[in-house]
């Protein structure tokens, strides 16, 4: 007996996909992950993680039915000598993906809508180049069937 794909799993492969898949991610970002690396090694840097701060709810619809509600955050990551740079450019990357998500809220079908629900900026060093982060946070509505 083996463990069927969780949903979230799904869900989040076919994130990646879809952004691998478009041509001018392809040539901007370098690498693309299914969680974050454990070292930043390639950058400019796409991964997608499961929220650990929110994850899903789950609301009762009928008998055996929900509506679960995943969130993840689409990590977009680059550094820089010059901390202005690498800023703009995670910003333009965000706002793209941004653009690009809201065109296919279905996933393709996977999930029955899907909404950006926040953008968060966030900034560190690695020796002497800045870190510039995006986490977009994206909201996937399913209804399941227990």
């Amino acid at each position: 007996m083996s463990l069927d794909k969780a949903l979230a799993e799904q869900i989040m492969e076919k994130i990646l996909d879809y952004l691998k898949a478009d041509d001018l991610l392809a040539k901007e970002i370098r690498e693309f992950r299914l969680s974050e690396p454990t070292k930043l090694i390639e950058f400019p840097l796409l991964y997608i993680e499961f929220s650990p701060t929110v994850g899903e709810y789950f609301i009762v619809k009928g008998a055996n039915i929900y509506e679960r509600r995943l969130r993840f955050n689409i990590c977009v990551v680059d550094r820089h000598v010059e901390p202005e740079k690498a800023d703009i450019h995670v910003f333009r990357l965000a706002d793209y993906i941004c653009r690009k998500l809201a065109l296919d809220p279905t996933l393709g079908g996977v999930v029955e809508d899907s909404t950006i629900e926040r953008v968060i900026p966030e900034y560190g060093l690695l020796g002497d180049h800045a870190i510039s982060q995006a986490k977009i946070t994206l909201v996937c509505r399913v209804m399941w069937h227990a």
